[in-house]
């Protein structure tokens, strides 16, 4: 994170990270989002109001915003210099059907919004009543059976087979053509991350925040997208 802070304004730093962020970590990046965008389609209206829960960086809202060109976007990020960087990415012949607020989900409009997306975000948040109560605010900004899309990078820490799944994460990466180093620190900041959970604790969390007809649209190692309704 520190790194796109610094240099979130650089024209090289801005290409880098639309190649070699989360689509060089996340296996089928832009698939997955090509498949966000058909899931919201078939529940949604042409003219959709989308609440997009995490917008700092932007790759996510920009997929969509090509994908659907009468999606409007409303994005929440507490990060402003991650927020500077989704502009960046974004681009001005999109900006018009973009909002985007500096805060937490509690800074979004009340809606209601006929659809919302939490794309590589949740995992970020402790499970200490944060994410509960991000998902529950999400929700109750959402007309009834609107589409939820959550996408998240599940590890169970106390699995036997976390440090391996570590290994995979990092291997993955290599393999994507990211630097040993900048891949070396990325592992460290995923071992020492306290918000990952199991994607059965996810699951959970999507029901008890009142989401219903939960189901998985996407696995990729550790990766999983769940499609829901309010």
């Amino acid at each position: 994170m520190t790194e796109f802070q610094r240099n979130y304004r650089d024209a090289a730093f801005v290409d880098g990270y639309t190649r070699q962020g989360p689509p060089a970590f996340m296996p089928g990046h832009a698939g997955v989002l090509q498949m966000v965008g058909v899931l919201l389609r078939e529940r949604a209206p042409a003219d959709a109001r989308v609440l997009v829960v995490g917008a700092g960086g932007g790759l996510d809202t920009r997929a969509l915003a090509l994908a659907e060109p009468r999606f409007r976007f409303v994005g929440v990020d507490p990060a402003p210099p991650m927020l500077e960087l989704a502009r960046t990415v974004i681009g001005a012949e999109l900006a018009e059907r973009v909002e985007l607020i500096e805060g937490t989900i509690e800074a979004a409009p009340e809606g209601p919004f006929d659809a919302a997306t939490c794309v590589l975000v949740l995992g970020l948040l402790a499970d200490d009543g944060t994410k509960s109560s991000t998902l529950a605010e999400t929700r109750r900004r959402l007309r009834p059976g609107a589409p939820f899309v959550l996408i998240d990078q599940c590890l169970d820490r106390s699995a036997p087979d976390f440090e391996s799944r570590l290994d995979r994460y990092a291997a993955y990466a290599r393999a994507s053509g990211v630097d040993a180093e900048v891949v070396g620190k990325a592992r460290a900041q995923l071992q020492a991350n306290p918000g990952l959970v199991s994607p059965e604790r996810n699951a959970s969390l999507l029901e008890e925040a009142g989401f219903r007809d939960c189901e998985v649209f996407y696995v990729g190692m550790a990766w999983r997208g769940w499609l829901a309704s309010a």
